[in-house]
């Protein structure tokens, strides 16, 4: 009797330690990037000064150009910092749908350069859904989990 009871503590035991192994695997194993205060701060940044240039397109096209190409380069800078961090590939296609080749920035652009300037109305339906697609790109980073410091 007592042998069947050492038998079944042994095997209980051993259930619980690869249930525990298990439930360690499953929480190592993450999805998706932890956050990040930098891509944080990049993606902040850039909505502000974004929003500012489109802010802009009431006047030429042409008058803004510097304007244009550095907010293009903050936005290649934020994407590109996001694109070499692992497991973050649900942030790169919502920089995608922001600034990819058929995103709704580019398209704005290529909406004034080819009008020369544009209304306040379009503007600022444009700029709601850029400042949508910032604010998603923010909301991703902000609700990720959070690491320890010097981890």
């Amino acid at each position: 009797m007592r042998e069947q009871v050492r038998a079944m503590n042994a095997g209980i035991c051993k259930s619980y330690a690869i249930a525990l192994s298990c439930l360690f695997l499953a929480a190592g194993c993450s999805t998706i990037a932890t956050y990040d205060q930098v891509a944080y701060e990049h993606a902040t940044n850039a909505k502000v000064d974004t929003l500012a240039l489109m802010d802009k397109a009431t006047s030429p096209y042409g008058d803004h150009i510097k304007d244009i190409e550095a907010v293009q380069l903050e936005l290649a800078k934020a994407a590109e910092y996001d694109n070499g961090r692992p497991l973050n590939h649900y942030t790169i296609e919502l920089w995608n749908t922001l600034r990819g080749q058929n995103g709704i920035l580019n398209r704005f652009l290529m909406s004034w350069k080819k009008s020369g300037s544009l209304s306040s109305v379009f503007i600022n339906d444009k700029k709601a859904h850029v400042a949508r697609e910032f604010d998603d790109i923010i909301q991703l980073e902000s609700g990720k989990i959070k690491t320890p410091q010097g981890q």
